[in-house]
């Protein structure tokens, strides 16, 4: 099931109406790229302690794995290896999912599936002075996590995350 641009920015609404921890949303990846995609990355702007909670608590799950150079083949999982995509990647992305749900008061999945049946979100939890512009501000997410001080390859994607995620509400 695909997600559309308009998706994001329904499903944005949904969320922050749904939980008064979620400051704003912002839109990154496929979704915002191309105006569809298979799920839509989603940035909940949240207090501090909550994201600081999210990214101690995840570490591993969020940690990235195929760094930027994998970039195309992680494309081909997702679209022509659907299988291993949901053993290797759906797993650690639901988990984060229901771990958000948790401290955000609202069950995401439960809340996408009745806007949409099939579609699918991943969320990143960050405070709101996660970035100036399009620049993401290092000092303030390495002191959420200790995957994102010691881990160049998810400081990469908090880079890219960064310069291309735009706010939707």
């Amino acid at each position: 099931m695909h997600v559309t641009r308009e998706d994001a920015q329904i499903l944005a609404g949904k969320l922050k109406e749904a939980s008064p921890h979620i400051h704003h949303i912002e839109l990154f990846g496929s979704v915002l790229r191309n105006g569809l995609g298979n799920d839509a990355d989603l940035v909940l702007i949240v207090d501090e302690g909550i994201a600081r909670r999210w990214w101690n608590e995840m570490g591993d799950e969020l940690r990235v794995r195929m760094g930027t150079r994998w970039l195309p083949l992680r494309r081909f999982i997702k679209t022509y290896l659907t299988w291993l995509d949901t053993m290797s990647i759906r797993g650690r992305k639901h988990r984060r999912i229901a771990r958000a749900s948790e401290l955000l008061g609202v069950n995401i999945e439960k809340l996408v599936t009745e806007y949409k049946p099939g579609a699918m979100v991943d969320i990143f939890l960050f405070p709101e002075t996660w970035r100036t512009e399009k620049t993401p501000n290092m000092s303030v997410l390495c002191s959420l996590a200790g995957v994102i001080r010691d881990h160049k390859e998810t400081r990469l994607f908090l880079e890219r995350t960064a310069h291309s995620a735009i706010r939707l509400n």
